[in-house]
């Protein structure tokens, strides 16, 4: 009989020793699930975390510009102020400069004009000289094209109107007359 229950104890001992290597290997599993899951989730969190900070840098950038630009079309309005303040100097008779009446004029006209561009540059609005410059048809418009044996082809011989920048924004470009080079002569056309 000390056999029997002997034996069973082993059969006992076996069977739960098998039982326990399955718990354990159920356990394994299940942590590792656990693990792999913990690790999804710490990926998830750090990608959403990215995510909203990037949200929050556009939209600050968003904000600022809007700061920025807010004065946009007001600019733009004033535009043509800055444009007659140069056709009145411009339309003063030459040789008139001497006159005190004149002078006083061209000395009004001209300290306006600076505090008003004084004014832009405050607001981030800036003129931009063309003459002579290479045309870029991202800041200029090209109202005319002409021969000129002095300005090689390509480069602006006149400003017509200035151009102005908002920030790094055109806001208007400039109105110019662009060279075409010298002009050929009708040898030179034919050879061609």
């Amino acid at each position: 009989m000390s056999e029997k229950f002997d034996n069973k104890k082993e059969k006992s001992q076996e069977t739960s020793q098998k039982d326990s290597n399955k718990t354990d290997a159920k356990g394994n599993n299940e942590l590792v699930v656990v693990k792999k899951k913990i690790k999804e989730l710490e990926d998830q969190l750090l990608r959403s975390l990215a995510d909203n900070e990037n949200l929050r840098k556009r939209h600050e950038k968003e904000i600022q510009d809007s700061i920025k630009y807010s004065t946009k079309n007001f600019a733009y309005s004033l535009l043509s102020v800055v444009d007659n303040f140069q056709r009145a100097f411009n339309s003063i008779p030459k040789g008139l400069e001497n006159d005190n009446v004149f002078k006083n004029l061209i000395i009004g006209i001209n300290a306006v004009e600076k505090e008003l561009q004084d004014t832009f540059e405050k607001n981030g609005v800036k003129m931009f000289n063309s003459l002579n410059e290479k045309f870029n048809p991202d800041i200029h418009q090209a109202i005319s094209k002409i021969h000129n044996e002095k300005v090689p082809e390509g480069r602006i011989v006149e400003e017509m109107q200035k151009g102005f920048m908002i920030g790094d924004r055109l806001l208007r470009p400039a109105m110019v007359v662009v060279s075409m080079g010298p002009e050929k002569s009708k040898k030179t056309k034919e050879k061609v």
